[in-house]
C-alpha cells in the first residue's frame, strides 16, 4: 500500500523573506490510516505546517518548497483537492453568519445534487456526527448553535467530499471539557470507521497521549518524531511546574464595596426562549471570581451584557452602584475591559498590530508617542512577544500570539475590572504558564478586580477564591472554589469534574 502522506525535505518561509525559513528540512511519513498529533508551543508553526499541506504551496504570505511530496503514491500536484479536509479552530467564526447550515453544505459540496438529494446527503452527514435532530439543524444559522454544535457541523462539512486526510487545527480548544471529549471521541470513531488519517494539531499533551498513536513535535525550526514515553515525560515535568507555581487569589482583603452586581437579570433573543433566567450575583472590589459552565450555558451572554453589547429583558447590571445602561460608553470602557475568546473576529485583519494596540490609548488618558511606545514594548516583553510583531497583520500570527495581543490590548487601558473570556484556550502549556503569571502580577500589584470565564476548572482552582457554576442560563452553585470543587452539590458541577478527571 502506498504511503498516505510522504514529505521529504520541505521548507516553509514568508514570501517577503524567502531566504529565512520558518520551518525547514521537514520529513513526515504516514504509512497507514491513523491519528497523528502535531505539537509545539504557540507560534512554533503548527498551523503553518497544516496549511502548507492543504494549500500545496501558499499560506497567506508564506510559501512552501519541497523535494518530494506524495499522497497514495501520487505527486501532490496531481492529487485531488478533496484528498484533504480541514477543521478549523474557531467554529462559530468559521461559519458564515448569514446563511443556514444547509446552504453551507450546498456551497461546500462538489457533487452535483438536486435539492432533495442534498437534504438527504447532508442529513446523513449530520447524523454521523451525532445530531439526532439533523433536519432541524439544517435550518439553523450559526448564531443559533453552541460552540460544540458548530464544531460538529464543521466536521460534517469536512467529511462531505469524502477526504482521505482530516487536519483538525486545535479543533477543541474553545470547548468545555464535556464537549471536548465528545468531539475528540467523534473524530476518533469517524477516523476508524472511514479509514481516515486524522492529523490533530494541538498544544495539549493529554489529547495527544489519549487519542493519537503517532506523534510529531515542532522543535526549533523543524518537525521531529516523538515517542509516547517522551510525551509522558514532558507531561509529568509540566505538571510539576504547575504545582510549584500554584496560586490562589487572596481572600484576606478587608471587606470592600461591590463593584459588579447583577440583580434578577433575564435575557432572551428576539423575545424567544430565555437564555438567562433570574441571574443574581455580586463581585467585590479586588476579588478574583471564576465563572464556569458547559457550552451553551450562557457564559458568553453574561459577558456581552457586562460589556453593554446586549440589554437585559428584565433586571439590571450595576457597576460601582450605577446602572451600566446609563453610563457613557467611553467612561465605561475606562473602567471595564474584556479579553474575548474569538481570536479571529476580535482583531481587524487589515490593520497592523501596532495600530490595533494604539487604539487602547484613545480610551483613557493622554500619552505622548514615546510613552505609548514604551508601554507597548514593556508589555510585549512581559508577554514573551518580540517587537517585530508590531509591524505584522493578524493573519500572520498564530492563535497563541493573537490571544496575547488581545490580552495586551485590554491591559494597556489599566481598567478596574478585566473580564477574561477563555483567555488560555488556544495557548500551549508553557504560554498558559506565562499568562497565569501575568494575571497573578496584575491582581497582586495593580489592585484589579478579575472575572475569569473558562471551561477548565483546574485554572479556576489555581487562581480564583470564588467560583460560580452556570447551567442552562441559571447559576446553580456559587461559593468558595475549594468548597464547590471538592463537595459539588449540583449535577452540572459533578459532570464538569468527572469528565476532566
Amino acid at each position: 500500500m502506498a504511503n498516505v502522506i510522504e514529505i521529504k525535505s520541505m521548507s516553509i518561509s514568508f514570501r517577503n523573506n524567502p531566504t529565512k525559513p520558518i520551518l525547514q528540512n521537514i520529513n513526515f511519513l504516514i504509512s497507514s490510516p491513523t491519528l497523528v498529533s502535531i505539537m509545539g508551543e504557540s507560534g512554533a508553526g503548527k498551523s503553518l505546517f497544516g496549511f502548507s499541506i492543504l494549500s500545496k504551496e501558499y499560506l497567506y504570505e508564506a510559501i512552501s518548497e519541497y523535494k518530494l511530496f506524495n499522497c497514495d503514491g501520487v505527486n501532490i500536484q496531481n492529487v485531488s483537492n478533496d484528498y484533504f479536509a480541514y477543521i478549523p479552530q474557531e467554529p462559530l467564526s468559521s461559519l458564515n453568519p448569514v446563511i443556514s447550515v444547509l446552504k453551507h453544505f450546498e456551497l461546500n459540496g462538489n457533487l452535483k445534487l438536486n435539492k432533495s438529494e442534498l437534504n438527504v446527503h447532508s442529513s446523513k452527514l449530520l447524523k454521523e456526527v451525532g445530531f439526532p435532530n439533523h433536519k432541524e439543524i439544517l435550518e439553523k444559522y450559526p448564531h443559533e448553535m453552541s460552540g460544540g454544535m458548530a464544531q460538529r457541523v464543521l466536521i460534517a462539512l469536512a467529511l462531505q467530499n469524502n477526504p482521505r486526510v482530516l487536519i483538525a487545527d486545535e479543533a477543541t480548544s474553545s470547548l468545555d471539557a464535556v464537549n471536548e471529549k465528545i468531539i475528540l471521541d467523534l473524530l476518533k470513531n469517524i477516523s476508524l470507521s472511514r479509514g481516515l488519517t486524522t492529523i490533530l494539531i494541538t498544544h495539549d499533551l493529554r489529547v495527544a497521549i489519549t487519542y493519537c498513536s503517532k506523534h510529531y513535535q515542532i522543535m526549533g525550526d523543524t518537525l521531529a518524531p516523538l515517542s509516547t514515553a517522551e510525551i509522558l515525560s514532558q507531561n509529568r515535568r509540566l505538571g510539576n511546574e504547575d504545582d510549584k507555581n500554584s496560586f490562589k487569589a487572596s481572600t484576606s482583603h478587608s471587606p470592600s464595596k461591590y463593584l459588579v452586581e447583577m440583580e434578577k437579570l433575564s435575557f432572551s433573543y428576539d423575545k424567544g426562549k430565555e437564555v438567562l433566567t433570574d441571574i443574581n450575583f455580586k463581585i467585590r472590589e479586588k476579588e478574583f471570581v471564576g465563572l464556569i459552565g458547559l457550552s451553551g450555558s450562557g457564559k458568553s451572554t453574561i459577558t456581552k451584557l457586562l460589556m453593554k453589547l446586549y440589554e437585559p429583558n428584565s433586571g439590571q447590571c450595576l457597576f460601582d452602584g450605577e446602572d451600566i445602561s446609563k453610563m457613557k460608553a467611553k467612561l465605561y470602557a475606562q473602567k471595564v475591559q474584556i479579553v474575548f475568546q474569538d481570536l479571529y473576529g476580535s482583531l481587524n485583519p487589515k490593520r497592523k498590530i501596532l495600530d490595533i494596540l494604539s487604539d487602547s490609548f484613545l480610551v483613557k488618558g493622554q500619552y505622548s508617542n514615546t510613552n505609548k511606545e514604551n508601554l507597548i514594548h514593556k508589555n510585549l516583553a512581559n508577554l514573551g512577544l518580540q517587537k517585530d510583531i508590531l509591524a505584522r497583520f493578524p493573519g500572520s500570527l498564530s492563535g497563541g500570539q493573537r490571544q496575547k495581543i488581545l490580552i495586551l490590548k485590554a491591559l494597556l487601558v489599566r481598567p478596574e475590572l478585566i473580564i477574561f473570556d477563555e483567555p488560555m484556550s488556544s495557548l500551549d502549556t508553557k504560554s498558559q504558564g506565562e499568562i497565569i503569571k501575568i494575571i497573578k502580577t496584575l491582581y497582586l500589584e495593580e489592585n484589579l478586580t478579575i472575572l475569569l470565564i473558562t471551561h477548565d476548572y483546574r485554572l479556576l482552582q489555581i487562581l480564583c477564591n470564588r467560583v460560580m457554576v452556570l447551567s442552562s442560563g441559571t447559576i446553580v452553585e456559587n461559593g468558595e472554589t475549594l468548597e464547590v470543587f471538592t463537595k459539588p452539590k449540583h449535577s452540572e458541577t459533578k459532570k464538569i469534574l468527572e469528565v476532566v478527571k
